[in-house]
């Protein structure tokens, strides 16, 4: 016989109560229970958990089998359908995807909201986290950032789109102040009036921070926690994704507008943090990775990803713009320069030191790490050289940019190194008004930066590091985008695209990718965006597995 009890979850599912099943044991029914995409087994009581909603299911499969179902009190076997709070109006009007968003938000307490970059993920959660002020008397929502600079990002926001108030944990005048004003605040009950506290991901580190958000979590004062950009937190064995798992609201939303960026691995603190996996990373790794090479240390293959994609199904509500918004189209051109004679010999240089030291180079931990100086040699060689300073891509990007100002168009423009926007600006400053975000800005000056770009009409053309400018930024007052040169990561670089291709677009998004014919430049493109299987091997700008491979490929 089959003993199923229903009571109150305690590991696994998205519902209050949970299926517990015991039986003699038998094959056939262990693996009905395994094919669920979400279970856990409890060794010391000799029982599986499956989530409630699974009881029709799980009947289904095993009707052969005689079956006693128990529970302590009358449940309803229809699920609960939130309604909208008494009190309740949106304050910006919706567009349809995301008035279905705030309908799954209002019957999931704890989800992932994976829309594609552009579809306003800010706004729903804004009006998601004042629905569930009202139908839970939540008494403060906080917002974790998981990049620096969207904390401005987000009181804008709130701003817009609710009649809440918002304060950024550890404001000092016109300032962010130390951990200590941000403990002090929490302690002191600063900004108590305000419904959303906002900080971001790198403060959480603090141990007594964490301490005390966690003892709000627990004693209810911090009824939701959204955290933004959730992928930057996919290490669970960094001191911010150890953090972020002890923080343990009612509700809790993550957003990321890519959730299986480059591995399954990086779903792993997602899950965990939401209440979807019990077990250690050793062996969600071990049930996800196919594992090899040297010591048998290395990550060779993936298993089990349609089950993996199953468990993500049942709590992420993830939108393309293509499927929910009639947005105008981005327009692709590859431009292709030639290197001039003395660019060209700067980087034989470098590639011939390259070659000389290729087989120290396949055996470093990060051997991309060593091509950096081939890449920028492509760019600029003022960044190699005091006495060469010239760049085809430059003078390109010139001509690109007149023709777009000339037909009353705004310029962004993107590159990997801080020290490229020094040339860039050089060259454009004399004839436009631009602005810069680069990672050596504070919040407070990328913010100035991305207003001036976005509502000054002489403001032209905006310059900036792709990892410093290439998220959580709004930047639709430009329709023209020019990469000089590419992120390792094919979503990073989509990313980037997004900050003009989003809500609130109305014209085509026209975006060159600079490229310098016959050089490194081609083969990272045909990389990231052709060899799929070879592409996945690299993660953050590292090779995780078939480095000689890769290297082979890329100074071929």
């Amino acid at each position: 016989m089959i003993k199923i009890d229903i009571r109150k979850r305690a590991n696994v599912g998205a519902d209050d109560n949970s299926l517990f099943i015991s039986f003699p044991y038998n094959a056939k029914i262990v693996d009905v229970v395994r094919s669920f995409p979400i279970k856990f087994w409890n060794a010391s009581a000799k029982e599986w958990e499956l989530p409630f909603s699974k009881l029709g299911e799980f009947v289904s499969k095993v009707s052969t089998e005689e079956i006693e179902i128990n529970a302590s009190e009358y449940i309803s076997l229809e699920k609960k359908e939130a309604k909208m709070p008494k009190g309740f109006s949106f304050k910006t009007k919706p567009f349809e995807h995301q008035i279905d968003g705030f309908n799954y938000g209002l019957n999931h307490d704890r989800w992932l909201l994976a829309d594609e970059q552009g579809l306003g993920k800010t706004k729903q959660v804004i009006d998601i986290c004042v629905a569930k002020k009202l139908q839970y008397g939540v008494k403060h929502c906080l917002i974790i950032c998981g990049v620096n600079g969207l904390k401005y990002n987000w009181m804008n926001e709130i701003q817009i789109h609710s009649n809440e108030s918002g304060y950024i944990i550890g404001t000092r005048g016109n300032k962010i102040g130390s951990n200590k004003d941000k403990l002090a605040d929490l302690t002191n009950g600063n900004g108590s009036n305000s419904y959303f506290w906002i900080t971001n991901i790198e403060s959480i580190r603090d141990e007594e921070i964490n301490a005390k958000i966690s003892e709000l979590c627990k004693s209810g004062d911090i009824g939701v926690i959204a955290v933004d950009e959730i992928h930057k937190c996919k290490n669970p064995q960094s001191q911010q994704g150890k953090a972020l798992l002890q923080l343990q609201s009612k509700c809790r939303i993550a957003m990321t507008g890519t959730p299986v960026m480059n591995q399954p691995l990086d779903l792993y603190v997602i899950l965990k943090w939401l209440g979807y996996e019990s077990h250690a990373f050793y062996s969600f790794r071990k049930h996800y990775c196919e594992m090899g090479g040297y010591g048998g240390y290395e990550i060779v293959g993936y298993k089990n990803l349609d089950e993996l994609t199953a468990r993500l199904d049942e709590i992420m509500l993830r939108r393309l713009k293509k499927d929910v918004l009639d947005l105008p189209d981005k327009l692709y051109i590859e431009e292709f320069v030639e290197l001039s004679a003395k660019q060209l010999q700067i980087y034989k240089e470098v590639t011939a030191d390259i070659q000389s030291n290729l087989d120290q180079i396949k055996k470093a931990s990060n051997p991309l790490a060593e091509l950096i100086r081939l890449r920028q040699a492509t760019g600029y060689t003022g960044i190699l050289s005091s006495a060469v300073q010239e760049s085809a891509k430059l003078d390109r990007m010139e001509e690109l940019v007149e023709e777009a100002v000339e037909n009353g168009k705004k310029v962004v423009i993107f590159s990997n190194w801080t020290q490229m926007t020094t040339p860039i600006l050089d060259r454009l400053q004399k004839k436009y008004y631009c602005v810069a975000i680069t990672g050596e800005l504070n919040a407070e000056a990328r913010e100035t930066a991305k207003n001036e770009f976005q509502n000054n009409p002489k403001c032209k053309v905006i310059v900036g590091t792709t990892g410093a400018m290439g998220t959580g930024l709004t930047l639709t007052a430009g329709t023209v985008e020019i990469f000089l040169d590419e992120p390792w990561n094919r979503a990073n670089k989509e990313q980037a695209e997004d900050r003009c291709h989003r809500v609130g677009t109305k014209e085509n998004v026209t975006i060159y990718t600079i490229m310098a014919k016959n050089t490194i430049d081609e083969r990272i493109h045909e990389l990231v965006y052709k060899k799929g299987a070879m592409a996945d091997m690299l993660v953050d700008g590292k090779i995780t597995a078939n480095k000689e491979e890769i290297i082979d490929f890329l100074l071929s």
